[in-house]
């Protein structure tokens, strides 16, 4: 990977942790990410117009754009619920790195695949770190601790989200193969507002001026990053392996507890921050033994 390559790359998962961080910030969180998307949509339409014409979906493209669409919104859903329950350095890690985990064994169990040592030493790693960020303490009265507390409300909610990360990747691994890139991410996004419009304009209508009046600039800057961010690592893709791009934009999980821990004064930080270095090491292994 080149000295750019990985510059780029880095600033995209830098960005990205960022634009979590705002959200975790905010008042209500699914009303600000309602808001960030109807801003994104906005932003990007002039993408979106310049390569409509030029893009012809097929019947199996528009069942991946109707899939990923249903799977962002699950995705956003259980984020908005993470984020209401626990710390960005325990909520992002954990999301981000279970993730890729789920994956490979997906994969394992419904069709049979192998697994290198590199990609089981890259899950171990993961399972360990997620271990690591739920210890309150280095302490052996503290061991049994991060168990008990995977059942907690962030902590399960966060799960459910990288659940949805590891099967919107599987559909969207095959569905850019049948719709251009923009388009097919523009169209996810619009399907991703429309699912979560009838629940925020019924039960959290009250919040909508609110939350804009407060927080309307990061709004609009988060607007620009959700899809920003995704442009820039496929900008990155062009220029190396797509197994290196994905590998290495996990090191937001790292920026992210250093956000959580440093700007959001949240708990735990030594132990955060040596499970989210674990689950990275373990992200990166799994990226790079594919």
């Amino acid at each position: 990977m080149s000295g750019l390559a990985l510059g780029i790359v880095l600033t995209a998962a830098f960005l990205h942790a960022g634009w979590n961080y705002l959200l975790k910030k905010s008042q209500k969180k699914i009303v600000f990410i309602w808001w960030f998307l109807l801003i994104a949509l906005v932003i990007y339409f002039p993408m979106f117009l310049y390569f409509w014409p030029k893009t012809i979906i097929s019947a199996q493209g528009w069942t991946c754009v109707a899939a990923t669409g249903l799977l962002h919104f699950l995705y956003f859903w259980f984020m908005g619920g993470a984020y209401e329950r626990g710390d960005l350095s325990l909520v992002y890690p954990l999301s981000r790195g279970s993730g890729p985990l789920f994956v490979p064994v997906l994969a394992v169990v419904l069709i049979h695949e192998q697994l290198c040592l590199l990609g089981v030493l890259g899950i171990a790693l993961v399972v360990f770190g997620i271990y690591l960020i739920h210890l309150p303490s280095f302490s052996g009265q503290s061991f049994f601790e991060p168990f008990l507390a995977l059942r907690g409300g962030g902590s399960l909610w966060a799960l459910c989200t990288g659940g949805t990360i590891a099967a919107y990747s599987l559909v969207d691994k095959v569905g850019v193969g049948f719709v251009h890139p923009p388009v097919y991410i523009y169209l996810m996004l619009a399907i991703t507002w429309l699912l979560l419009s009838p629940y925020v304009l019924a039960k959290k209508r009250m919040w909508l001026k609110k939350e804009w009046i407060i927080n309307r600039y990061t709004i609009l800057v988060v607007g620009v990053l959700v899809l920003g961010t995704y442009l820039i690592v496929l900008f990155a893709m062009q220029m190396t392996k797509v197994s290196y791009v994905v590998a290495v934009r996990e090191v937001s999980i790292v920026f992210s507890t250093l956000y959580g821990t440093i700007c959001l004064k949240e708990k735990h930080g030594s132990q955060k921050l040596a499970g989210a270095c674990f689950i990275t090491l373990g992200v990166v292994s799994i990226g790079l033994s594919r």
